[in-house]
């Protein structure tokens, strides 16, 4: 497949960069010409030179369909001179715009890889959204469920609903658990021991609801009304733009506690796993988490929720606790039992570590995603 030409999109470089720049080097390395197309952000300068990056306007939150036709309009433009021999396209509207742009331009090897269960099915539940969601479903059906690309996803219940939406079993679909962790990069710097200082449990995702936050803070503050001395890290930003942003005034409670410390975005969030004590992500639903991965890969041993994306990182009593989605009770509970027996949590840290690199090594995961491109000649064409 030398000097076959490839483009990949998202409607972030960010995502690009810390989920798939592996990926792209390894398209490079077997001879293919990668061009990507995502919005400028400070991560497009770190791809390098080698690649060819084109800036395309699109505001992953808009509903305006004047911008969106716009946006669509520059895919087929770009899809148009460029003359890619693969669409390889990441998150909801990347992969409707991508599918559109290929089809445009008769584009023939398509991968939709689905980074999580899009917003049709899950925030549009109220009954005034429904017929946004019937609309949004069907162009899903149409354009990205059809019998031409491959469709990728994280896990096994995404596939389900999936096959719900097509009214039958998807013909070229396959599951790849994320985007895997460097483990190397990923390992402690020294042996983790059972702290004696002030214990640190860090919550590693965007500051909205969808990823349990309300729940979390709701749990410490009773073990703080408690008496139990631990501090709670939130390693992400207040993501005002999402459906699931809190109030002003929410934020302004949260930023009042002083037991919580608001770490914002860190690019190297490595030291802050070292330094934790617990990690909990009480997430509504993933893709794959990709904190939860590395965390585990820093023997950090975990609470979350028995939700797809989670409970596929988590082996309840081995490795972590897996408690039920939205329920404060239990994750206090949870939490409460990994403060007083430390000696356990250093156990399922290591069996967490051993669980990462025995399933979800980058290596592995980028082999899977590699083979897709090799079998799709004979494969699925």
């Amino acid at each position: 497949m030398q000097n076959k030409k490839v483009i990949l999109i998202s409607n972030t470089s960010w995502y690009l960069y810390n989920f798939k720049f592996k990926l792209i080097k390894s398209l490079i390395a077997k001879g293919y010409k990668v061009i990507i197309i995502a919005p400028f952000d400070k991560y497009t300068k770190l791809f390098g030179k080698q690649i060819d990056f084109i800036n395309w306007n699109i505001n992953r939150k808009s509903l305006n369909p004047f911008s969106e036709i716009i946006s669509i309009y520059q895919l087929i433009k770009v899809y148009k001179s460029n003359k890619p021999d693969y669409s390889h396209h990441f998150t909801i509207k990347a992969c409707i715009y991508g599918s559109i742009a290929a089809k445009f331009n008769n584009v023939k090897y398509v991968l939709n890889a689905h980074t999580g269960l899009c917003s049709s099915l899950t925030t549009l539940n109220k009954f005034y959204l429904l017929p946004l969601k019937w609309i949004l479903n069907t162009i899903i059906k149409l354009l990205i469920l059809d019998e031409n690309s491959v469709n990728i996803f994280q896990n096994k219940d995404d596939l389900d609903e999936y096959n719900k939406i097509k009214g039958k079993q998807i013909n070229k679909a396959l599951i790849i658990p994320g985007s895997g962790v460097d483990t190397e990069f990923f390992k402690l710097t020294k042996p983790r021991v059972v702290s004696k200082l002030k214990k640190k449990i860090l919550f590693p995702a965007r500051l909205i609801k969808e990823k349990g936050l309300k729940e979390l803070i709701s749990s410490c503050n009773l073990l703080w009304e408690e008496g139990y001395n631990f501090q709670l890290n939130l390693a992400g930003i207040f993501d005002i733009q999402n459906n699931s942003s809190f109030s002003k005034n929410e934020i302004k409670t949260f930023r009042f506690n002083p037991n919580i410390s608001f770490l914002g975005h860190i690019d190297n969030i490595k030291d802050a796993y070292e330094e934790s004590d617990i990690v909990v992500l009480p997430s509504w639903r993933e893709g794959l988490s990709k904190s939860l991965l590395e965390a585990a890969s820093m023997e950090c041993p975990i609470i979350t929720t028995n939700v797809p994306g989670c409970k596929d990182v988590v082996d309840h009593g081995i490795n972590g606790i897996i408690v039920p989605v939205r329920n404060v009770s239990a994750l206090k509970l949870a939490i409460q039992f990994l403060l007083l027996n430390p000696e356990l949590s250093l156990k399922f840290g290591k069996n967490a570590r051993k669980k990462i690199k025995r399933e979800f090594t980058t290596s592995k995961i980028n082999k899977l995603t590699m083979k897709v491109y090799e079998d799709f000649p004979s494969k699925y064409y």
